[in-house]
């Protein structure tokens, strides 16, 4: 018998609470009203969260919020090939003239931040501005960025993301908008049961960490790695355990040479990210041995 029942299962597969939405709202909401006028009101840019929360696969324990402020006045175009070398190639093109900068303009939504929140409730971190958990609002992580438009040849039209600068390293390219557009086509493909999965998964993730048989698996990962999953998986299958027994079994069995993230642009694995395939197989390969399927 598996470890966990049917009506476990279920229960996991639920959205977090509404005083957690609630919670989310407010960190949300004063983001954005710590960047409105002085030197914001003459740059043109966007705030919105990314990530679990818009997509609906957030669980309770991984509850930090990730809100882009992103700076559409200035655009950094690329183009991708087609093989798996994922080549990119920056074609120095821009519609910006002036002198403000990315690096700039993350000083100016730091001090922002601090004024909003308090200087020792937010901490800048080498990708991101943290701001702590307070008692209204959750854990947020500030991701300032710029747009991107990402070209290739398999495709006729750019693609729309953000490219991030960390104050160390190499530029990050992701695709949030895409993310959201093809976590909704997924769910309406299966009956709106891969957002319930993710959330299972995610959670048995969760209690797996707590007993200490896993390290922690990043959220984007998880969701990625049932996003591959083939749609039969969610439909063909009658409850929650067969579809997680299924799913577990396809991602561990599968080639997944040609895997995409979630966004469906982006190679899930490749020496670029900030994972490997043999640690995600090995999470895999344990939730199975947890949940005691044969």
């Amino acid at each position: 018998m598996p470890r966990k029942t049917e009506q476990q299962l279920e229960s996991w597969t639920g959205q977090a609470s509404d005083a957690e939405q609630q919670r989310y709202e407010w960190t949300k909401d004063q983001i954005k009203q710590a960047l409105t006028g002085g030197r914001f009101d003459s740059e043109s840019f966007l705030v919105y969260p990314k990530g679990s929360y818009p997509n609906h696969t957030n669980v309770v324990r991984d509850s930090d919020v990730d809100v882009a402020v992103e700076l559409t006045s200035i655009e950094q175009h690329e183009f991708i090939h087609s093989a798996k070398g994922l080549t990119i190639t920056d074609f120095g093109l821009t519609r910006y003239t002036g002198d403000y900068s990315v690096p700039k303009f993350k000083d100016d939504v730091e001090a922002a931040l601090r004024r909003q929140f308090g200087s020792a409730a937010v901490e800048r971190g080498n990708k991101a501005i943290h701001v702590k958990e307070s008692r209204m609002g959750i854990k947020a992580d500030v991701v300032v960025c710029q747009t991107l438009k990402s070209h290739s040849s398999r495709y006729a039209d750019a693609r729309t993301g953000i490219l991030i600068e960390p104050d160390h390293g190499q530029d990050i390219h992701n695709f949030p908008k895409h993310h959201l557009d093809e976590g909704v086509a997924k769910n309406t493909a299966t009956s709106r049961r891969y957002k319930r999965l993710v959330r299972i998964v995610k959670r048995l993730e969760n209690e797996m960490v707590a007993a200490g048989v896993v390290a922690e698996v990043p959220s984007f990962l998880m969701e990625s790695m049932v996003w591959n999953v083939p749609n039969p998986t969610f439909t063909d299958n009658s409850t929650w355990t067969l579809r997680l027994r299924a799913a577990l079994g396809h991602i561990y069995h599968a080639d997944r040479s040609e895997w995409l993230e979630a966004n469906k642009i982006k190679f899930l694995f490749h020496p670029s990210q900030g994972w490997t395939e043999t640690s995600a197989m090995t999470f895999i390969e344990k939730a199975w041995n947890y949940m005691e399927f044969e």
